[in-house]
């Protein structure tokens, strides 16, 4: 999660951080960039944007290669309407906003080629005093028919047939203690509530899958100090507590994280700075235990694993070259959340960039890529997954990436073309039968214009 307040082209992150779920560090969030943010800002207390677009899916219901039925591919008609509100006081700032998205499916003639989600993002932060402020944030999304979405960090981009709700509160108090030392304290609860991963039927329609193996939720406290070593320079320490709590414990997937991490920001100029972190994460399963003969509807017998200990480290960059162009990157290496059944989590390597760049005043290109490697070792024998679930996937990875771009031509200060591209690519490869599968490759490319007031 977000360490702190972002620069101001980075607060347009938050929304899809929504739709890949909470990640536990912070490089997470720069996986896409394209759409708005709430609280943008500019002198007009109430924003609304409308866009429209039409464009081709060669795989929406995101069928995987292993799919016994030829993959659906569509033209699609999306609308996208946006309302914000901003207010900024002496003491106290108010940003709200809603967002609806709706695309119909020509080709694909079922009860779920209409998709639709709504996002509902808040924050108010109120200054106490000079030193000392509060900030209340929320973002929740709720979706109905089958959108495909990254669910939560690592898990590959899946269809939910029945949709799903996933919000996400923070309440953050930023202070500092002397005119050197700082200190920023949060409290984080995600809960993600969806039907699960879908699989496909012989007939090609879409089977629901468990809401076990996937509804969640997760609280969190995190506590940073930064001390201002030279103007230039600010030291690092950070403690970040996570417990995930299934709603089924029979998946043996309740965990607990704990990281501690040094860190540094760095600014070199005024338009490049850097962000560094580097430590130790702690992870203790629920419910594995050091025996391996007892299983038993409590658990792997009475005990728990040995916690495992894990490397963490994550640096990123940004470059403001111009008034409105810049680009950033980034990589982690950490522990995070898994999507089997018999493994509570997955070391996980991260890459990211982005680009904004201005031709000329009206014409613009966003770039956006994502890659995310997870790598598996089970953490129980064959026997014991069989007994649990009837399977065993072996160790494996899985592998997601995406891209996107999108020109922009602005016609009119409030109206501007568009033209974009998104690509994904999910692989899952297991030693035991290719287990777990569902890969499968995406691209969609759409022409549209954005109105805005």
């Amino acid at each position: 999660m977000a360490e702190g307040q972002a620069p101001p082209h980075q607060t347009r992150l938050n929304f899809k951080l929504l739709l890949i779920g909470v990640a536990l560090f912070s490089t997470g969030k720069l996986s896409a960039q394209i759409q708005g943010s709430a609280g943008q800002q500019g002198t007009k207390p109430f924003t609304a944007t409308v866009a429209l677009r039409e464009g081709y899916d060669s795989n929406p219901l995101t069928q995987t290669y292993q799919s016994s039925t030829n993959v659906v591919s569509s033209t699609y008609t999306s609308v996208q309407p946006s309302l914000g509100y901003n207010y900024t006081g002496l003491q106290a700032d108010l940003a709200l906003r809603y967002d609806f998205t709706g695309t119909y499916f020509a080709s694909i003639n079922q009860s779920y080629d209409i998709q639709y989600s709504q996002a509902f993002i808040g924050r108010y932060t109120y200054a106490i005093d000079p030193r000392t402020s509060l900030t209340v944030s929320d973002n929740f999304i709720y979706s109905e028919q089958p959108v495909a979405s990254l669910v939560t960090a690592g898990l590959a981009p899946i269809t939910s047939t029945q949709g799903f709700i996933n919000n996400l509160g923070t309440i953050q108090a930023d202070y500092r203690v002397t005119d050197r030392l700082a200190m920023i304290t949060r409290w984080n609860n995600s809960i993600l509530n969806t039907d699960g991963a879908a699989s496909y039927n012989n007939t090609g329609g879409i089977v629901s899958g468990s809401a076990s193996a996937s509804n969640y939720m997760n609280n969190g406290a995190f506590q940073q100090f930064r001390l201002d070593v030279t103007p230039e320079t600010v030291a690092t320490f950070t403690f970040d507590y996570q417990i995930y709590d299934y709603q089924s414990d029979q998946n043996y997937r309740d965990n607990q994280q704990v990281s501690l991490s040094l860190g540094a920001d760095q600014t070199f100029t005024p338009t490049i700075t850097f962000s560094g972190r580097a430590g130790i994460q702690l992870n203790d399963n629920y419910g594995l235990s050091d025996s391996s003969s007892t299983i038993s509807s409590g658990g792997l017998g009475s005990g728990e694993v040995e916690i495992g200990a894990f490397p963490f480290t994550a640096i990123s960059s940004t470059w403001n070259y111009d008034q409105k162009s810049f680009v950033s990157g980034g990589l982690s290496i950490a522990v995070q959340q898994s999507n089997l059944a018999t493994s509570s989590d997955s070391e996980a390597y991260t890459i990211n960039a982005n680009w904004d760049h201005y031709f000329t005043d009206r014409l613009s290109v966003i770039q956006s890529i994502f890659l995310n490697v997870a790598v598996f070792t089970p953490q129980l024998t064959q026997a014991q997954s069989l007994a649990i679930s009837n399977s065993y996937q072996g160790s494996g990875q899985q592998t997601t990436l995406t891209y996107q771009c999108k020109f922009a031509y602005e016609i009119f200060p409030y109206l501007s073309a568009e033209l974009g591209w998104s690509y994904t690519n999910y692989g899952s490869y297991f030693d035991v039968n290719n287990g777990n599968g569902g890969s499968y490759t995406r691209n969609q490319v759409y022409l549209g214009v954005r109105g805005t007031y």
